[in-house]
């Protein structure tokens, strides 16, 4: 069985949504987060609400990736914008909210790479980014797919 560029684009971007719910999960549901007792009750509600809004949201990419549709590109881009809007964000709030981390507390060590610290929320945002991209070029770069959206135009 061949694979052409659409359905490896879908896989991609399958392995991104999926992963993203998962590294999410297994980051946060543990003592350093979501149970931490130093953590404001509202703070670690907020954590819980974000986990289950992204595990929800995620299931919603999944199905517009896969989903039988006229306009399958639709739903492909509608996926990909939701890796964008989980991800970018990492690379922004600290500056966006003044007070704000990326770091989980004082504790967590930092690793620093010729001088430049190495946050590992930002190294996963980068590659499950970079990895959307190839996955919507790969998906927009087939030919048959292409040749769908214009005969549905």
């Amino acid at each position: 069985m061949t694979m052409n560029r659409s359905t490896l684009g879908r896989v991609v971007l399958t392995f991104v949504l999926a992963s993203s719910a998962i590294v999410a999960v297994g980051v946060d549901w543990n003592k350093t987060h979501l149970f931490n007792p130093a953590w404001h009750e509202h703070a670690r509600f907020h954590d819980a609400l974000m986990l289950l809004i992204l595990c929800g949201v995620t299931i919603v990419g999944l199905w517009m990736v896969w989903r039988r549709s006229m306009e399958p590109h639709v739903g492909f881009n509608v996926a990909a914008w939701i890796v964008v809007i989980i991800w970018t964000p990492f690379f922004y709030i600290t500056w966006l909210i003044p007070g704000t981390s990326l770091l989980a507390g004082p504790d967590v060590p930092l690793p620093v790479v010729a001088g430049v610290p190495l946050y590992p929320n930002v190294l996963i945002a980068g590659t499950e980014l970079l990895l959307a991209a190839l996955a919507y070029k790969l998906f927009h770069s087939d030919p048959a797919s292409a040749a769908a959206r214009v005969a549905n135009a």
